[in-house]
């Protein structure tokens, strides 16, 4: 774990109980131990020792603080919405490799019984940043349709079959990945600028966006 978050970092001391608890004790953490907490708002890095410490509850002291090197983190990816369980184990890894925002919306082709739990994604996304060490928690949107992400944002882009090679991406457009199944032709028609990974296979929907993200940021 590279920090630890919380909403109080900052504060001249901060109680921490429950999961924040837990990582602390998973960690083996001891009296006196300093521990690097962060709120996500300010850009700051709080240093904070360990002053008291028992079975359930551990106080904290800010000992000093200091600046944050900013992450300038601007790639937005547009996902259909697949399984949920699928898209939490796939968020951390979009998380890590540095996608700014992820847009769900349900395609033609989605469940509509699948629900995002933005609480939960949330939860998610802050373990993932106390473990890779970034300091910014990815941002979630969710819209009811492809129509309203297209009066949302202004260029749009699938990815799909018999689009133009991805080489030729520029990244001035919201790249959209469809669910398993890919787009219905309606869905195609809405949206001219199409295009294609360079994979002889069949992409499941969590191997297409990874793969995507790869490439424009890795």
């Amino acid at each position: 774990m590279k920090f630890l978050y919380s909403k109080q970092a900052g504060d001249e001391q901060i109680c921490l109980q429950n999961e924040q608890f837990l990582h602390l004790k998973v960690r083996r953490a001891k009296l006196g131990e300093r521990i690097d907490v962060r709120n996500f708002k300010d850009g700051q890095n709080y240093i904070y020792e360990i002053s008291n410490l028992d079975k359930k509850s551990a106080e904290l002291s800010l000992v000093f603080k200091h600046s944050v090197e900013s992450e300038e983190l601007n790639f937005s990816l547009g996902w259909a919405i697949i399984d949920t369980k699928v898209i939490e184990k796939t968020l951390p890894s979009l998380n890590e490799i540095g996608v700014d925002k992820l847009i769900f919306f349900y395609s033609d082709f989605s469940q509509k019984n699948f629900k995002i739990d933005k609480d939960r994604l949330e939860r998610i996304l802050i373990s993932s940043c106390e473990q890779c060490g970034r300091n910014s928690i990815m941002q979630i949107e969710i819209y009811k349709n492809l129509d309203e992400i297209i009066k949302a944002y202004k260029d749009v882009a699938l990815v799909d079959f018999g689009g133009v090679n991805f080489e030729n991406y520029t990244q001035n457009e919201l790249l959209i990945i469809g669910p398993e199944g890919g787009f219905s032709q309606t869905e195609r028609e809405k949206i001219s600028k199409k295009y294609s990974l360079n994979s002889k296979n069949i992409l499941r929907s969590q191997t297409a966006i990874l793969g995507i993200a790869s490439k424009v940021l890795v």
